[in-house]
């Protein structure tokens, strides 16, 4: 009661409610340290699985009481104290506890639904959904007014200099684990790709499998005579991508700059949304779309041995495909240099145009080369759509007659539609092999990465 006076700042609710979590508190750390004697007094108190992954002992769940009594013994003496540490901690478990019943009966719900050997009727469907909702609110109703108390009752809670000082630095690194995040998903996805393709390298041999210009695994003629030669995949993904970096970054260049600079806004509000529709379309209607429709009109160039499938056809269709990513990218990057740089210009007696292609494109230069880069990855990734347009031929692509740009009317194959079409027979040192194409596409997007960086150094200099 001397408390309750000595806090007038503290309605008497919140002291009796914090002052009841802090005995539940006291009360699971004695319980805790009594579990945890008679495990150790009496080892067959708790049931141990001796197969199990981590092999639990009895000596592991006595420590385990021991440790979780001690943590919650000092978040109940931090909640009696009004610390904010301690409310953070009881936050945390009760958000983890939620969410992990939450989870489970999610789980069971879904089980019981999609696992039978019929359809489930509506009814029951709904019945079992009420159900899993009522136990929900069964083993969560409780905690749930516990951290609704806990947050609404934040005001009355301690938080000295040093305790926020903190909470910004574990902040901080949390941001920071998650920014590393991706660079070590990224390092991981690599070491895993080239563990997988090692076998390849130390028998086949770097030089054959870069240089080499036949591919002919051994899982497929069935002799053990196997040739695994990437080249003819390398060139016609470079080819592929190079013709449709060639016909997607003007059209793409020209949209944004139409869009940022030049269009009035019925039509902007009218174009936008079309050009991200494209990119919402599945590669797959992009392949159908070039297997339907621009087939038969490459075909009419009258060339020997033109079937309309090949690199121009597969050119096309990743122009259209990588238009969205550079036209939004290289908008954003426009309409984020300042103001002041256009009228500057406009002041100067610079035309509109003169303004953007001599002061707003330079200006925005990083912005667009970052969607140029975007737009290649986007190409050198595709899979789909290639299988179906490029005609998927494993030779080295060549011009059918002596007009170098019929090149482009010849077939080829892809490192992506490499792995796909092989893959699911796959074994061996063919199966690694087709790694190996994983390894290669991985190195080809870093090379553009890393010479967009330096080109992009080379003209700030």
């Amino acid at each position: 009661m001397a408390d309750f006076q000595t806090n007038p700042q503290r309605p008497a609710y919140v002291q009796i409610f914090i002052r009841f979590l802090s005995i539940l508190l006291f009360l699971a750390t004695i319980a805790g340290m009594i579990i945890s004697i008679i495990v150790f007094i009496n080892p067959n108190f708790l049931p141990v699985n001796q197969e199990g992954l981590l092999q639990l002992t009895n000596s592991h769940y006595g420590v385990g009481f021991i440790l979780g009594g001690v943590l919650l013994g000092l978040t109940g003496y931090g909640l009696w104290r009004y610390k904010n540490w301690a409310r953070t901690i009881v936050l945390a478990g009760l958000i983890i506890f939620i969410i992990y019943y939450f989870m489970n009966i999610i789980l069971a719900v879904s089980s019981t639904i999609f696992a039978g050997v019929s359809i489930v009727p509506v009814p029951s469907i709904l019945r079992v959904v009420g159900l899993g909702l009522l136990y929900l609110l069964e083993y969560t109703a409780v905690p749930i007014l516990i951290l609704f108390g806990l947050i609404k009752t934040s005001q009355y809670f301690d938080e000295n200099p040093r305790q926020r000082e903190f909470v910004d630095k574990m902040v901080r690194y949390l941001l920071l684990g998650t920014a590393l995040s991706s660079i070590v998903i990224v390092f991981l996805i690599f070491l895993f790709t080239m563990t997988e393709a090692w076998p390849a390298v130390a028998e086949i041999g770097l030089d054959n499998m870069l240089l080499g210009t036949i591919w002919r695994p051994g899982s497929i003629i069935g002799t053990s005579e196997a040739q695994f030669g990437l080249l003819p995949m390398i060139v016609g993904s470079i080819l592929a991508t190079f013709g449709a970096v060639l016909i997607g970054v003007p059209l793409s260049l020209g949209t944004a700059i139409l869009l940022a600079e030049v269009a009035p806004r019925s039509v902007r509000a009218f174009l936008r949304p079309a050009i991200e529709l494209l990119a919402g379309i599945p590669s797959v209607v992009y392949g159908l779309f070039g297997m339907v429709v621009l087939a038969p009109l490459i075909r009419n160039i009258d060339v020997p041995r033109n079937t309309g499938f090949g690199l121009l056809n597969a050119s096309i269709i990743l122009a259209v495909m990588i238009i969205p990513t550079i036209t939004n990218i290289a908008e954003d990057a426009i309409r984020a240099v300042p103001r002041e740089f256009k009228e500057g210009s406009l002041a100067l007696g610079g035309t509109h145009w003169q303004t953007i292609v001599r002061v707003i494109l330079p200006a925005a230069r990083s912005g667009i080369i970052a969607g140029v880069i975007l737009g290649i990855g986007r190409a050198l990734g595709e899979t789909m759509a290639m299988i179906m347009v490029i005609g998927n031929s494993i030779a080295m692509p060549s011009p059918l007659t002596n007009n170098p740009l019929t090149l482009f009317l010849n077939t080829a194959r892809t490192l992506t539609g490499n792995i796909a079409v092989e893959i699911n027979y796959a074994a061996g040192n063919h199966r690694s092999a087709l790694f190996f194409t994983g390894v290669l596409l991985f190195l080809m997007i870093l090379l553009v990465n890393q010479t967009a960086r330096l080109f992009m150094r080379y003209k700030k200099e």
